[in-house]
């Protein structure tokens, strides 16, 4: 009982301190305007360059902005414990390190989703696009499978907050790479084969790939592959984020560095 109150409750507390969301309008700034314009960017973009249709674009980016909320989010959520000095004190507590740290990712994943139906939507009627309605359970399956993975690599560059003084870098970095390397804005048969073979072991290439295909018309049957090998994705990177969070803690004590900043 009390592992999943420091699962549900701490990870909401902790999520909710991020942009103190005492003020909605931190959120809607970040999480909402933000992707929806960039949305439309590209969606403009892509007509000016005759790359693709304007909902190869749509889906594309509405699955990057998932990708930043599960990112900086779940990074922040432990990278701001080190920043405000907590993090001694959260790890000197007795709760459950797996309820703990995997706490965090469950609004993360629940943000990332919510923010990508968002940008989905407004974007959509912003241009007038349209994607049949019996489509829209497939893609949402796949965009959670996405919004999991993207928590798991979060997860991965929260670790890093024990050894570098903001994670932002990192998290910038890799969402601005997953602008072309995932396919959301860049066809994956046009990239080098070196990208093609790094896009398979990234969060989101198969996600968009599923999301993709249901709007074509494909049925969910045949996109669950792709949804499973997203959602393969992100247990991997889990996995890998706490094995990472159980060694730099473990270094971090003997060094004596958890206070330093």
């Amino acid at each position: 009982m009390n592992s999943l109150r420091v699962f549900f409750i701490g990870g909401l507390t902790s999520y909710r301190a991020l942009f103190n969301w005492l003020n909605p309008w931190a959120f809607l700034s970040i999480l909402v305007a933000y992707p929806v314009f960039q949305t439309i960017y590209f969606i403009y973009l892509g007509r000016t360059a005759n790359t693709a249709n304007d909902t190869f674009f749509l889906i594309g980016n509405a699955f990057v902005a998932a990708a930043v909320a599960g990112l900086f989010g779940m990074g922040q959520s432990i990278g701001g414990e080190r920043r405000y000095q907590t993090l001694p004190m959260l790890l000197a507590s007795p709760a459950n390190r797996l309820a703990l740290f995997l706490g965090r990712a469950l609004p993360a994943i629940v943000n990332g989703f919510i923010v990508a139906v968002l940008s989905y939507v407004l974007a959509a009627a912003m241009l007038h696009l349209h994607v049949p309605a019996t489509r829209l359970g497939g893609i949402g399956l796949a965009l959670l499978a996405s919004c999991f993975a993207c928590a798991g690599l979060g997860l991965c560059i929260g670790s890093l907050a024990f050894r570098a003084r903001s994670i932002g870098l990192f998290a910038d970095t890799i969402s601005g790479v997953f602008l072309i390397i995932t396919g959301a804005n860049v066809p994956l048969d046009r990239l080098p084969d070196s990208l093609q073979t790094l896009a398979d072991y990234v969060p989101l290439t198969h996600g968009i790939h599923a999301a993709r295909a249901l709007a074509a018309g494909a049925t969910l049957g045949a996109t669950l592959p792709s949804i499973g090998t997203e959602a393969l994705v992100g247990l991997a990177y889990f996995t890998v984020g706490l094995a990472m969070l159980h060694y730099f803690e473990r270094s971090a004590r003997h060094a004596g560095s958890l206070d330093r900043f």
